[in-house]
């Protein structure tokens, strides 16, 4: 055991590992600034590129573009009222108002110190947490891993209940997606329409790198520049004396980083609602909550440590089930099958020094995250004032330049510029783009557990039913469907019966 950690430090800390991490961040942090842009293009950017790294090595860059994203997207929450991701709203509430009144240095504080106690909480939970699960998980067998695969599936829906139709649709699209290519079992062509490259499939990385990167770099060429002219920051670097200031509301630091962490867990809900339930709950225990909304540095710190602790609770699912909680874990799931490498229970015994190394590594990328922005303020601030034309042709650029270098092949480029072209519509029409993704990557996963399950029971689906944690996680997925609907059809009917009652 001490072994496996010792080795999994060195690794942790060896120079290609750490550059690594530190590039990841700065490009978060870059990506996290920019109103439009968020983690989730830099690590679509950046993924090809991992192909020819050691898999502990291309995790830590994306992890530390992942964690990275959440840090700087607070910096135009506050300056400019502008989110960088739309978790950091909320952050925007207390920190704009904090910057009107020239304490944006006190706004900064909270929100950096609020990111680096909430990533190094979860990290924590996730080191003592992750184990557990996988002990619990040893005992799965294939109909559990369906089971399990559907219930994430299921959750991801239902988070964009208000789009239900959109959200199954598109993940029916995501399903076909997948199976396009050669089927393994059967060596049968699937959806090639005699075309040869379709043969192989549809890579997981340009279906990623068009959906988000060149699909957001559309997007960002026709928004409009945001104008700022001054940037009320006092000095070029965090004024250190006010993080005692932020310091006083510790309790609120660990309350905040333990729901970000646990909302993480749970695949589907993301970031968003872990910044919006840890800002509530701040304000709920807070001595002053009439303060919150006028401009006080709690509501800064909870809201970033709430989704900053999101990126190491979804790991929690991701390394223990293999089931990605969010689309940027499911990128992460990618890397790890690309390299020969599953998800599971047995991962955390099979690789001990690749899940250390992991860990050590996202303790390494929130200090180095941390350090960065406290350091570099100024320069990332003024990153708001880049035009996103610019900005859009540089990622259009490395796009497709990175796609192409993975096999050298015209067709990959291809199927991400269509893919960009389907992406952009669908965000312009806000359509919940993560459910494609997730299809596309779970579809293959869902697809082979069923096949082994349906082999196990000699055809019968009813080895579905007659396991017992199978059957609990298919009812669990019924409820999510069917409690959610029932209770938005009463609040719509109470709605209508209020308004029948003001009339009258």
């Amino acid at each position: 055991m001490l072994d496996e950690v010792w080795l999994g430090l060195q690794a942790a800390f060896a120079p290609s590992n750490f550059v690594a991490l530190t590039f990841g961040s700065l490009v978060g942090i870059l990506v996290g600034i920019v109103p439009g842009i968020g983690p989730m293009v830099g690590m679509v950017v950046l993924l090809p590129f991992t192909f020819a790294l050691p898999p502990d090595v291309a995790l830590s860059l994306l992890l530390g573009v992942f964690c990275g994203g959440y840090y700087g997207g607070a910096v135009p929450a506050i300056l400019v009222r502008t989110p960088g991701v739309p978790s950091s709203l909320f952050t925007s509430f207390d920190g704009f108002p904090l910057t009107r009144r020239g304490e944006a240095q006190l706004a900064l504080s909270a929100a950096l110190l609020g990111s680096f106690g909430g990533g190094i909480i979860s990290v924590v939970i996730l080191t003592f947490l992750a184990p557990a699960l996988a002990h619990i998980a040893a005992s799965f067998g294939p109909p559990e891993y369906f089971s399990a695969g559907l219930f994430g599936v299921v959750l991801v829906v239902m988070a964009y209940r208000n789009q239900l139709r959109q959200g199954v649709l598109l993940l029916g699209l995501g399903f076909w997606l997948s199976t396009v290519g050669i089927d393994g079992p059967t060596l049968s062509p699937r959806y090639c329409f005699g075309t040869l490259a379709l043969q192989n499939g549809l890579h997981i990385v340009p279906v990623c790198l068009g959906l988000f990167g060149v699909g957001q770099a559309l997007i960002l060429i026709e928004q409009r520049i945001l104008h700022t002219k001054e940037l009320n920051l006092s000095r070029g670097t965090l004024d250190f004396s006010k993080l005692f200031s932020a310091l006083k509301y510790w309790k609120t630091l660990i309350r905040s980083g333990i729901i970000g962490t646990f909302v993480g867990l749970i695949p589907g809900p993301g970031s968003i609602l872990a910044s919006f339930l840890s800002y509530s709950a701040a304000r709920r225990f807070s001595r002053e909550p009439d303060r919150f909304g006028k401009g006080t540095p709690e509501g800064c710190l909870a809201s970033e440590a709430g989704n900053n602790a999101v990126p190491a609770g979804a790991m929690i699912p991701l390394l223990t089930l293999g089931i990605p909680g969010d689309a940027l874990s499911a990128v992460l799931l990618g890397v790890f099958v690309i390299n020969g490498i599953y998800p599971g229970p047995l991962l955390l015994v099979k690789q001990p020094v690749l899940i250390n190394t992991l860990y050590l590594s996202m303790f390494l990328i929130n200090i180095v995250a941390f350090l960065m922005l406290a350091f570099w303020l100024r320069p990332f601030a003024m990153v708001v004032r880049v035009p996103n034309s610019l900005l859009a042709v540089f990622i259009l650029v490395i796009s497709i330049v990175g796609i192409y270098a993975v096999n050298t092949r015209i067709f990959d480029a291809v199927v991400a510029l269509v893919m960009g072209l389907l992406g952009y519509f669908l965000l312009r029409m806000k359509w919940p783009l993560v459910n494609l993704v997730m299809g596309v990557i779970l579809g293959p996963i869902l697809e082979n557990r069923l096949r082994e399950s349906l082999s196990l029971g000699e055809g019968n689906p009813g080895i579905f039913f007659a396991r017992p944690i199978s059957l609990g996680l298919i009812l669990a997925a019924f409820l999510v469907i069917v409690l959610p609907l029932i209770l938005d059809r009463r609040k719509a009917r109470g709605g209508r019966e209020a308004l029948q009652e003001q009339k009258g």
